[in-house]
């Protein structure tokens, strides 16, 4: 596996650490519920449609 190929990790990792980030600043601070939408991963869910057919097919049924 090379770089490449982890930078896919990466990201998610940080995307993950970001939502966490979220989090531990809404109950720090005694937020209220934040309406956090995530553009990008939007986005990649979309070209991810796009791309394999049949993952679209599948989330509609849901």
């Amino acid at each position: 596996m090379n770089n490449g190929d982890l930078s896919h990790f990466r990201k998610a990792v940080e995307q993950s650490q970001m939502q966490d980030d979220l989090v531990t600043l809404t109950l720090a601070f005694s937020l209220p519920e934040l309406n956090y939408i995530d553009i990008l991963r939007q986005e990649r869910l979309a070209k991810m449609m796009d791309r394999w057919p049949l993952l679209a097919e599948l989330a509609q049924k849901k």
